[in-house]
C-alpha cells in the first residue's frame, strides 16, 4: 500500500467494473460533507454471487490476499456477516454486506444518491444515511461527526435537500 490512500483510483477501479456497491463510512462523509480524515475505505455491497465473482476479480490485481486465494475469498465474503478488511495498492478497502441500523445492500440504496468524483460516479450514503448509521453504531469517536452531520443536514433542510 502506498503511504496515502488513493480512494479516488480505487472507487474509479469499482465504479468501472460495475460493482454494486454503496460507499459508506469516512469516505462517503468527504463525499456529503467535505473534510474528513479516513484511513479506509468502506463499502456496502451487493451480496449476490455475481457481484462477490466480479468485486473479488476486480480487486485481486490490486490485491495479494484476494489474488492469491480468489476462491476462498469469494467463500469468505459469500458467508461473512460481518464483513472483511482487505489492503489494496491503492489503500485499505472494508467489504461489508450490511449497514448497521440500515440492513443489507437493498436498504442502503434507499438511503443513498449518486456522486459525481470527476468524470465518474459513485453511490454514497446521505447525510441522513450517514447520521442513521452512526446513530446505530454508538461509537464514541463519532459523537462529533453526528454533531457536524445533524448540523449539515439541517442546513440541508433549509436549503430544500440533499
Amino acid at each position: 500500500m502506498e503511504d496515502q490512500p488513493d480512494f479516488v483510483a480505487l472507487l474509479r477501479l469499482l465504479a468501472e467494473a460495475r460493482v454494486k456497491m454503496v460507499v459508506i463510512g469516512g469516505v462517503a462523509m468527504t463525499l456529503r460533507a467535505g473534510s474528513y480524515t479516513t484511513l479506509d475505505l468502506d463499502i456496502c455491497f451487493d451480496r449476490s454471487p455475481e457481484t462477490i465473482a466480479l468485486l473479488c476479480r476486480t480487486l485481486a490485481p490490486y490485491c495479494p490476499t484476494i489474488r492469491g486465494a480468489l476462491a476462498d475469498v469469494i467463500s469468505l465474503l459469500a458467508s461473512s456477516e460481518k464483513g472483511e478488511k482487505f489492503s489494496t495498492v491503492f489503500g485499505d478497502i472494508d467489504l461489508m454486506g450490511d449497514v448497521a441500523g440500515i440492513g443489507d445492500y437493498q436498504s442502503v440504496l434507499s438511503y443513498s444518491s449518486a456522486v459525481a468524483i470527476h468524470d465518474f460516479e459513485v453511490w454514497a450514503l446521505t447525510v441522513d444515511g450517514l447520521i442513521r448509521a452512526k446513530e446505530a453504531v454508538g461509537r464514541e469517536k463519532d459523537r462529533p461527526h453526528l454533531i457536524a452531520l445533524r448540523a449539515l443536514k439541517e442546513l440541508l433542510d433549509e436549503q430544500g435537500g440533499e
